[in-house]
């Protein structure tokens, strides 16, 4: 097979600034904030699912995020004219759903749409840059420190965002604040050496903390947080992390572990781990621990023991210390309710770094892959042309060619290099000049067109060669082309015919729209479906999956963020899916909602059609794939009997890095490529699942006849110990000098087997998951051809290069 191995892609991710997790009293959310202003949604079931971006804008770094859940009703008691009436909106309330802020140096606190992905209102924070913000534990008030050295307080009760007052100012910006348990005081870290406490209702400072300084500067107090027992605990660019007493505000214990700025914490529910990280990249744990007193001496009773007994107390400990980071560590968040126990770290490095918070130091972390969990790149596979987008432009590049090889793929070794005739080529690079990022792109089959979108608007280009000077090409924006009349898209997709675009806008509406009068100025929408906003898809037909017809799950009303899409080889299916899994198939001949996928219990990951047939591949979260005949409204009998987390190899189930894409070989029909971010795999649909506790792992492989028979005697011993080990015999049995094994089947009968090659060949193909791990990590994979595949490939070693040097410190000898 011919491999198109692709590390060209500019494609650079951003730093993280910013982690919170969504309350308690909600379900578990992870917001993630980057340096472009983008905010990423993290499930932490099905381990760690990608579930929406919502998109930043240019100057919108996202430096502080907030999560706020109401659970206690602001109206008063006389309110209410009975008890059931009371509980009834309790209970309401505790069901909507959580509301999420950020801030950032461009002075503005912004609420977010998390179905639309849109601002939902916006406030400014009449200080300037914003350093920092939280909410109180009632999540009625959201406090900001501002750079003019104030904090302000704004109501956020009742669906509000409305300004309230300003806390007495200072003669410095506010870098780092916390709420106190019961929301009667508060704790903000400046720039000017200096940790305060504030009495919240008259905005007065009722104590003042001071940290060590080098002479002539200040030193930035870079985070802050209080204690469940009322202690205080600070972190600054000294490398310090100082442990106070919160009523006398006196320092209780001071620890120097680090070597440069600690630039956050984050600290347990019971109030007695906290975790530290900053510019020295190591992650520090501390614990408080019951220890002997110190000895006294006195002429009274024996030293440290009273009565006889030995006086303890408790004492702050440096309990453990990792380091999963390359660059500084700007942002780290925990949480240990409901099944999560996760410490998580990001920071200039461009990753998330998850590692178990109750056992720290014992477990290894988990590294979320850094390239895009949602497709960035499209193809023309007749033009051979690949897309790339970035967060404010796109770039097109022609694939290139290698010669024509003298002997077939398979006589070549795994990894062999192959000459090129024509090197690949940069033909096309826009960059726009709008404030907001890229959300969606597309390109056509035929390469005339490109559709780009944002939250806001649809733009649509025509891409054609300058006759006059072959080889450069001339863009047109169709000025006229409507786009979905204020809103922007999530997803986009031409048909392969190039006559139609396909979009998912933001207000969960699929738009078909006509393009194929184009030249005359003229783009009709064709139809638009409502099924993701929970109207009209209970009348149509729903998918068959073990005989009984599922109820569909559309129609109740619900409008959910489209987060998959695709569309048939030949043009007549579309698929679309949303955050709710709920999987919605379109006629496009007849332009009619045409079936409903059930719902899985694991979020699905990506949609993909069967390039020769109307099948539909939907992998999910789990790992596990279905196929469905979209046209037939049915479940694959392949599909029927082994698509489940019971039937799969468990080996393959294990992989944390999720299914983000299936890519179909033309030269092999009935069989798929699964890829994820580290791993490819190969799946026969003409075969059985075979050993559950087998996924081939495939490598290097010689082709030399002398390597092929020593390695088949070893898989001919290895068989015989698997055949030994399950009690099929306890040594080979000898007929006529050949090695003949017992196999046992289903039904109890005891079959005899020659031993021969055949015989292990056919037992070896069993094994139908096989496994590549050799390209990665992985932002794309398809096919262009038969048998000649586009592996597009972002390693870190090329993130490196364009990211700042990181901590180091010189020590002695070295």
């Amino acid at each position: 097979m011919e491999v198109h191995r692709c590390r060209f892609v500019d494609y650079v991710p951003s730093a993280i600034n910013a982690l919170a997790f969504a309350p308690n009293t909600t379900r578990p959310v992870l917001a993630c904030g980057r340096a472009n202003g983008d905010i990423e949604l993290w499930n932490p079931k099905h381990e760690w699912t990608l579930e929406k971006v919502i998109p930043g804008g240019k100057n919108t770094s996202v430096e502080a995020l907030a999560w706020a859940h109401q659970t206690v009703l602001t109206e008063d008691e006389d309110f209410w004219d009975s008890e059931k009436e009371k509980q009834a909106a309790i209970k309401k309330l505790t069901k909507t759903p959580p509301r999420l802020f950020s801030a950032g140096l461009n002075a503005v606190v912004t609420e977010w749409d998390l179905t639309s992905l849109k601002p939902k209102r916006s406030v400014d924070s009449h200080g300037g840059a914003v350093w920092c913000m939280a909410t109180n534990h009632a999540n009625t008030v959201l406090a900001v420190g501002c750079e003019d050295g104030c904090v302000r307080l704004f109501d956020i009760a009742d669906g509000e965002l409305a300004f309230i007052r300003s806390f007495d100012k200072q003669r410095t910006r506010i870098l780092s604040l916390a709420w106190s348990q019961d929301d009667k005081t508060m704790v903000t870290g400046s720039a000017n050496s200096s940790i305060y406490k504030w009495d919240v209702e008259h905005g007065r400072v009722v104590s003042r903390m001071t940290v060590e300084r080098v002479p002539g500067e200040d030193t930035l107090v870079w985070s802050v947080k209080i204690l469940s027992s009322g202690d205080i605990v600070s972190g600054d660019s000294l490398g310090h992390v100082k442990f106070w007493d919160g009523a006398t505000t006196t320092m209780i214990h001071s620890f120097n572990s680090h070597g440069a700025d600690v630039l956050c914490l984050a600290v347990g529910r019971d109030g007695t781990t906290v975790f530290s990280s900053g510019v020295d990249r190591k992650c520090n744990q501390y614990r408080l621990v019951d220890q002997p007193a110190p000895k006294m001496s006195g002429k009274n009773g024996k030293n440290g023991t009273i009565n006889g007994k030995t006086e303890m107390v408790t004492k702050w400990v440096l309990s453990g210390s990792r380091r999963f980071h390359s660059h500084d560590v700007r942002a780290m968040t925990m949480d240990e309710s409901r099944n999560v126990d996760a410490l998580v770290s990001g920071g200039v490095d461009v990753s998330m770094v998850v590692c178990t918070a109750s056992q720290f130091t014992g477990i290894n972390q988990r590294r979320i892959p850094y390239v895009p969990q949602r497709p960035v790149i499209s193809i023309s596979k007749s033009t051979r042309l690949m897309l790339c987008r970035q967060a404010n432009g796109i770039k097109v590049w022609r694939l290139g060619k290698s010669a024509s090889p003298i002997q077939p793929f398979s006589d070549f070794e795994i990894g062999a290099h192959m000459d090129l005739i024509e090197p690949q080529q940069a033909i096309l690079e826009m960059n726009f000049r709008d404030d907001r990022n890229l959300t969606a792109s597309a390109m056509s089959e035929d390469g005339h067109w490109i559709a780009v979108a944002d939250i806001e608007e649809v733009k649509l280009f025509r891409i054609d060669e300058n006759p006059s000077l072959p080889g450069q090409l001339i863009v047109k924006k169709q000025k006229s082309f409507p786009g979905v009349r204020g809103t922007g898209a999530h997803l986009l997709a031409f048909t392969p015919d190039n006559s139609r675009l396909v979009v998912a806008s933001t207000d969960s509406t699929v738009v078909i729209v006509d393009i194929s009068q184009w030249e005359s100025r003229k783009f009709d929408v064709l139809a638009k479906f409502s099924q993701h906003r929970g109207v009209g898809s209970k009348a149509a037909g729903s998918m068959d999956v073990d005989g009984d017809e599922q109820e569909a799950a559309g129609g109740d009303g619900h409008v959910e963020t489209i987060i998959s899409m695709a569309v048939s080889a030949d043009g007549q299916w579309l698929a679309t899916g949303d955050t709710k899994n709920r999987i919605f198939v379109f006629n496009l001949d007849t332009v009619q909602h045409h079936a409903t996928l059930p719902t899985f219990d694991a979020p699905l990951t990506a949609l993909h059609f069967h390039p020769y047939s109307p099948v539909l591949v939907v992998p999910t979260a789990s790992n596990v794939f279905y196929v469905f005949n979209v046209e037939t409204r049915l479940m694959s009998d392949w599909s029927r009997e082994y698509s489940s987390d019971k039937t799969f190899p468990t080996k393959f189930l294990a992989f944390k890095d999720k299914i983000q894409g299936v890519a179909f070989n033309p030269a092999r029909k009935h069989t798929l490529i699964v890829w994820g971010a580290n791993y490819m795999c190969h799946v026969d649909l003409n075969l059985g699942v075979g050993d559950r506790n087998a996924a081939l792992s495939v490598g290097k492989r010689k082709r030399d006849e002398q390597i092929k028979e020593e390695r088949r005697k070893q898989q001919r011993e290895r068989r015989m110990m698997k055949y030994a080990d399950n009690g099929a015999l306890s040594a080979p049995d000898l007929e006529n000098g050949e090695a003949v094994v017992v196999l046992e089947k289903k039904n109890g009968k005891k079959v005899r087997k020659v031993l021969t090659d055949d015989f292990l060949e056919t037992r070896e193909a069993e094994v139908n998951f096989q496994v590549l791990h050799k390209f990665q990590p992985l932002m794309f994979v398809d096919f262009l051809d038969d048998n000649s595949l586009v592996v597009v490939e972002l390693p870190f070693v090329k993130i490196l290069s364009s990211l700042p040097p990181s901590y180091y410190r010189a020590s002695y000898g070295t």
